[in-house]
């Protein structure tokens, strides 16, 4: 690992720490004591060890979704920063969702209203590597996402936005309807997320939303 180091951040590459987490949660898969030991990594480790953790868990979380979403429980409190929290989304709680969407989602919608917002960007985060494994969810992640649209702080706006971006790929005419709803609320957050949020959308429309920012607030 250390000779993986690059040299600008002196940071071990995540490439190789995913295929060394890869390679551990395929070893252990079949252990009792794996939760533990994992979970024992998690707390004494710094960067490189959480994002082995992750990618252990994202082998593991495959076939069992409980104890999966048991351990994530217990390392929440821990995502301090947004690398760790997006590599969880992208690796673990989307498939914890894929597996039991409806239990899933109702807990995302709890980790929303933490006031940890690595919480709730993981929330959050989960969403555009769930739509891209489902294809077909996108009423509910824009259900979902109703529910962020005032949010304040910038890191989980951008989130939202990513997500919104992915869901158009799959449902470009639901994301416009949903985002010309929220286009008339005067609210500088929701704002901003709509304008980062619609790139995927077609060019015209776009002027539209754009117009109704102009028609609403005199811009």
């Amino acid at each position: 690992m250390e000779k993986e180091k690059t040299d600008k951040l002196h940071f071990t590459k995540t490439t190789i720490l995913n295929s060394i987490g890869q390679e551990l949660g395929k070893i252990i898969f079949k252990e009792d004591w794996k939760y533990t030991r994992l979970l024992e990594l998690w707390k004494e480790g710094k960067r490189d060890e959480k994002l082995i953790v992750i990618s252990a868990l994202e082998r593991i979380s495959k076939k069992d979704y409980e104890h999966s979403k048991q351990f994530v429980f217990k390392i929440l409190e821990d995502i301090s920063n947004w690398e760790i929290c997006d590599q969880m989304a992208l690796r673990v709680t989307v498939n914890l969702a894929v597996q039991n969407q409806k239990e899933l989602f109702s807990l995302m919608e709890q980790w929303v209203m933490s006031e940890n917002k690595w919480i709730r960007r993981l929330a959050i985060a989960t969403i555009p590597p769930y739509i891209r494994a489902t294809k077909t969810e996108s009423k509910i992640c824009l259900e979902f996402l109703d529910k962020t649209m005032r949010e304040s702080d910038r890191d989980v706006q951008k989130a939202i936005a990513w997500a919104l971006r992915e869901i158009t790929k799959k449902s470009p005419i639901s994301v416009f309807e949903f985002l010309q709803k929220w286009a008339t609320v005067d609210d500088k957050n929701t704002k901003w997320i709509i304008k980062e949020g619609m790139k995927k959308l077609l060019e015209e429309e776009q002027q539209k939303l754009k117009s109704l920012f102009r028609n609403e607030y005199g811009q």
